[in-house]
């Protein structure tokens, strides 16, 4: 049997309702908060052991769902990157300081190119496009959620705009003068850093259920997105899936 390709695996894999009831758990007043997940299922990597073990763990979460929160952190006015965020479907959430590591594992890398597993985010090309330059690798399968939105008859923009509308969480702030490269980080920049991974996971979460066949979104796979062109993208939405 031909194996689904990964946003099917997404949709279909996770039963109708069940990742939508994981995010948001019955009504507005009852939803699973940020704040609680981040406590729960987030893990700052330091060094490369750590590193290869959290993979294990994002690769076993992708074995259900191969779809990942990707976002990416630096030091205003760097052109590196600092810090890698990955959330599963499952909230687990691995905050990697590749600031702190002199190499990548191969397995972060096998993950990073890894067709199967889509990586969602709001501008990730521009995420991946520092991590090529700075570790000569290629980020493949990212998916703005921006494409996702107005495919499914959402209004696409920020990412804090996309979470207030799509899922009624609201992000923290930083400050631009954040130091991502400081021998500790603050409990701030955890909760700031891992809420982006996070939030961009539940955008896609509770959208990808407004289609009957999540394939439509393969060819926007790596594609930059242009609001003076993609804004006017026809919805494609057919199916919505309620809690169960």
């Amino acid at each position: 049997m031909p194996n689904p390709n990964p946003l099917e695996a997404a949709a279909i894999g996770a039963g109708a309702g069940l990742l939508y009831w994981w995010f948001r758990s019955g009504s507005n007043e009852q939803r699973v908060t940020p704040k609680l997940l981040l406590q729960q299922q987030t893990v700052v990597i330091n060094n490369y052991k750590q590193c290869e073990d959290a993979v294990k763990i994002l690769r076993k979460h992708c074995e259900e769902n191969p779809v990942l929160g990707f976002d990416c952190e630096w030091m205003w006015g760097s052109k590196g990157v600092d810090l890698l965020q990955l959330c599963t479907h499952k909230g687990y959430c691995a905050l990697i300081r590749l600031c702190a590591m002199d190499t990548l594992p191969r397995s972060l890398r096998d993950l990073l190119i890894d067709f199967h597993v889509v990586k969602v985010g709001v501008a990730p090309l521009n995420d991946a496009g520092r991590l090529s330059r700075e570790f000569n690798l290629t980020t493949v399968s990212t998916l703005d959620l921006r494409f996702v939105a107005v495919l499914t008859g959402e209004k696409p923009g920020t990412l804090a705009a996309m979470y207030e509308r799509v899922v009624g969480g609201t992000l923290k702030c930083l400050d631009l003068s954040a130091n991502w490269q400081a021998n500790n980080l603050t409990q701030e920049q955890i909760d700031y850093a891992a809420g982006d991974a996070k939030a961009g996971m539940e955008i896609y979460t509770t959208l990808v259920q407004k289609v009957s066949d999540a394939s439509v979104f393969e060819q926007y796979y790596d594609q930059r997105y242009d609001p003076h062109h993609h804004d006017t993208l026809k919805p494609i939405a057919t199916n919505k899936c309620s809690p169960q």
